[in-house]
């Protein structure tokens, strides 16, 4: 098996390294330090041909993504915007954004099965939340800041993410907030 070092992604300190298949090869302490739903997300997220195609883009641009887990966090995931210098700089400089995910947050209610397209694990539930704020800090990276939702190249990128990932139904948008969107969908009264 051929190691790639992929300097931009950090997870629990330390960076992360894929396969040629870019199949995450985590640490002992990257095992030990996060939750089994994190690191399966990234899984998910990073066999797909979007994933791919980010962390390619993220290692070719001179980006570093900082990865925390925050079982406080109000929703699955989030990543901040960071400063101007940060979204105005140059391709070749390094930029260094954060990301906070919360795979303590994806509770499917007792006795319902989950709704079709939809996450139905924790693991499912921080593919999507890997997918959807690696999409922002793409467009960061860019040097776009907020808002996205609104965006007819983020909804079409994210159509294709969430499809790839088996769960079309997963909106991101400001009408069904993406982190409340799947408890919402599961209760199915659309509150």
């Amino acid at each position: 098996m051929h190691l790639l070092a992929i300097a931009s992604l950090l997870l629990a300190g330390e960076r992360i390294q894929f396969d040629s298949n870019f199949t995450p090869q985590f640490t002992a302490n990257q095992v030990q330090s996060t939750t089994e739903a994190t690191r399966v997300g990234l899984v998910k997220w990073a066999a797909t041909s979007h994933g791919r195609q980010l962390i390619d883009y993220f290692a070719a641009n001179a980006c570093e993504i900082v990865v925390f887990e925050d079982a406080d966090e109000s929703g699955m995931g989030r990543a901040p915007q960071p400063g101007i210098a940060t979204l105005i700089a140059s391709h070749s400089q390094w930029k260094t954004y954060e990301m906070i995910l919360n795979p303590t947050y994806f509770k499917l209610p007792q006795g319902m099965a989950p709704l079709p397209n939809q996450p139905a694990t924790p693991s499912d539930a921080m593919a999507i939340a890997w997918a959807g704020e690696m999409l922002h800090i793409y467009f960061y990276a860019q040097g776009i800041s907020l808002p996205h939702h609104e965006r007819p190249d983020f909804q079409e990128q994210w159509g294709t993410i969430a499809a790839e990932l088996g769960m079309s139904a997963v909106r991101h948008d400001d009408g069904d907030e993406f982190a409340h969107s799947i408890i919402v969908r599961f209760l199915g009264r659309g509150r």
